[in-house]
């Protein structure tokens, strides 16, 4: 039996009582519809005048501070409104609750999506006053000089935090102050990160001039929320893994010396590289054979890509379970070393791999004492209260097929799956329309656990749940709020984080914990340190976008680098750059449709593309595309997979 140990991070506390119900009366705004909150009115009239960054808490009401600043703008003739947010179900949700809470009729709010050709979109875009999208219709519409912001008196970025680097919402918001006459922005997420230079550049990106943040100590947000307890178990790995994990070490070992010797890491000792040192030191590695450089580099590449392999492959030791590891080998490193990959062919050989997957044999059909932890936590939610329902959070698909069918054993459990879109070769994806199905599933009862990947973390409309569970701690403070997030919005909720002793685990937790307790004193800070949005002079007339980027420059450049040649369709890294073509957007919803999680010959992709009618300058546009906006990824020259498995 695990070893487990249970510990309260945050007490449980009963929330001040409510203020009397009053609620927003407003020309624009459905009578008894939005309650008048202090805290809200508060933001609302600072986001009124100035660019402002919101910052709050799941389920405090960031969309209905967004529909009261629409209200007002609208109300005032300030010009339409464009709401955008990162994907077609975020923006169907969006526009049922304006719809909710707006007195505006069908043809004054529209949604454009993807889904839309674009002579339909552009109709409707200039016949509407409230416009909800995706930045990357947007986007693409602008660059074709098919519409314009010139008389748009409110952008509302919903999901702020992605406003990084060449993701669509930053080129949006340049063209979006440079044309519009009085131009205002406003901001939204849960979290912006907890790095202060990646807040930095979501403020400059989105020409942020006040930021408004609110947590669960905050005095006029109080009497609106619900506490969560926190919880953490710990488990031990039993002998048999530690066998296989003492393999896997001792071969990273041997390849983070080897780096050292070329010069790698020289003030590090091998035991503390990690694997996010290692793939920095991959990107950087990159971007020096991208300008040329050649000789030694490729071997220090390739023994730095095996070694981010095995330090993955300890992970999902350490972290998931043997079932999820051997999925890794089978479908990733055994298939990269079959289509040419020196790094994973260097892994198979190696004698320490050969012990490892003979340990592995020894140990098959052992789950992972999480798995224990796990149902034990389930079973005592449904025995102190039946009609619970439950969020489990993993990362990866395989583990969430090993929670299922565990889960099957123990009784009063309805569960189910909720994944991506995209399909790979031992699991189909759900879409948008599967997934819908499953959340209304889940609120009426026919299901009472939900096993989910990252898909359930942001923005989606997730019934409420009384206990998310982390099947493994998260290092990303963002993705720790979303998913906490996800319980305590309506009444007291609970939240366990499942953790294996002496592994990445522990470290993942208290990272994520000091990020989210430091996140709000750096906002505060930051706010009082904002200057005046330098905006951008308003041209005479909007030019068509002409910036270019390769993939190093993406990764680590903030100026774009001289327009690289047009890549081919070779054995070579393609890199991606700003280029337009017809058909582009269909191109991309079908690259999203069959990027493979598996590395794939980019020549195979587009055979198969261009037999179902997809054209070749549309399917190399749409594919930089998808680098750039971090969706498809190179794991070498020639060949192309999805950087989301989940």
């Amino acid at each position: 039996m695990a070893d487990i140990l249970t510990r309260k991070a945050v007490s449980s506390i009963n929330p001040p009582l409510k203020p009397e119900r009053k609620f927003v009366e407003h020309p624009l705004i459905k009578t008894g519809r939005v309650e008048d909150r202090l805290y809200q009115r508060k933001i609302l009239e600072r986001a009124k005048k100035a660019n402002t960054l919101v910052v709050l808490p799941t389920a405090l009401g960031k969309t209905v501070i967004a529909a009261l600043l629409a209200a007002h703008r609208l109300y005032g003739d300030g010009g339409k409104v464009v709401f955008l947010a990162p994907t077609r179900p975020l923006v169907l949700q969006h526009h049922e609750r304006f719809k909710d809470h707006l007195d505006l009729s069908e043809d004054e709010m529209t949604v454009l999506t993807g889904l839309y050709p674009q002579p339909k979109r552009v109709e409707l875009f200039k016949r509407a006053k409230l416009i909800f999208a995706t930045p990357q219709v947007i986007r693409n519409d602008l660059a074709d000089g098919k519409i314009s912001l010139s008389d748009v008196g409110l952008l509302i970025v919903d999901e702020a935090h992605r406003a990084r680097g060449n993701y669509a919402y930053v080129e949006i918001a340049k063209r979006y102050v440079s044309e519009a006459s009085d131009p205002l922005i406003l901001a939204l997420t849960a979290s912006p990160g907890g790095d202060e230079n990646e807040i930095k550049q979501v403020c400059r990106n989105l020409f942020i001039e006040a930021i408004e943040v609110r947590t669960d100590d905050d005095e006029d947000v109080a009497p609106y929320i619900h506490p969560i307890k926190m919880a953490w178990r710990k488990v031990k790995l039993p002998s048999e893994y530690e066998k296989v994990r003492a393999c896997l070490k001792a071969m990273l070992e041997e390849r983070v010396k080897s780096l050292q010797s070329m010069g790698a890491f020289p003030e590090k000792k091998p035991s503390k590289v990690t694997k996010g040192d290692l793939i920095k030191l991959n990107e950087e590695l990159q971007k020096r054979l991208n300008q040329g450089e050649g000789g030694y580099l490729y071997h220090l590449k390739a023994q730095t890509t095996a070694a981010i392999s095995i330090a993955h492959m300890l992970e999902l030791l350490e972290t998931q379970g043997i079932d999820t590891l051997k999925a890794f080998i089978e479908d990733t490193l055994v298939k990269d070393a079959e289509a040419g990959s020196k790094a994973h062919r260097s892994i198979l050989a190696d004698p320490l791999f050969a012990e490892a997957k003979f340990y592995l044999k020894q140990a098959e059909g052992m789950k992972h004492p999480k798995i224990h932890a796990l149902l034990e936590v389930v079973k005592e939610q449904l025995d102190s209260k039946p009609e619970s329902r439950m969020l489990i959070f993993t990362q990866y698909r395989d583990t969430a097929k090993v929670i299922l069918d565990s889960l099957k054993q123990l009784e009063g459990v309805r569960a189910a799956r909720f994944v991506g879109q995209a399909s790979r070769s031992r699991d189909e994806g759900m879409s948008q329309r599967a997934q819908q199905e499953v959340l209304e599933a889940l609120r009426s009862g026919v299901y009472n656990v939900l096993v989910a990947t990252s898909i359930a973390e942001e923005g989606l409309d997730i019934p409420e749940v009384d206990h998310v569970i982390f099947y493994e701690p998260v290092p990303s403070e963002i993705r720790f709020i979303q998913r906490r997030g996800r319980t305590g919005r309506r009444v007291a909720g609970k939240a366990t984080v499942l953790i294996t002793e002496r592994s990445m685990d522990e470290a993942f937790y208290w990272v994520s914990v000091h990020r989210v307790r430091r996140m709000k004193a750096l906002l505060r800070r930051l706010d009082r340190a904002l200057p005046k949005a330098k905006r951008p002079e308003k041209p005479e007339k909007p030019a068509k976008p002409t910036v270019t980027t390769t993939l190093s420059g993406y990764l680590s450049s903030p100026q774009p680098p001289p327009e690289p040649p047009k890549p081919s369709m070779k054995a070579e890294w393609f890199s991606p750059y700003l280029q337009y073509a017809k058909g582009m957007g269909k191109a991309m919803k079908w690259l999203e449709h069959h990027l493979p999680n598996e590395p794939t010959r980019v020549e195979k992709l587009l055979e198969k593309a261009l037999a179902e009618g997809i054209g070749r300058d549309a399917f190399e546009a749409a594919l930089g595309r998808l680098l750039q906006l971090g969706i498809a990824y190179q794991p070498y020259p020639g060949f192309i997979c999805s950087l989301r498995r989940r």
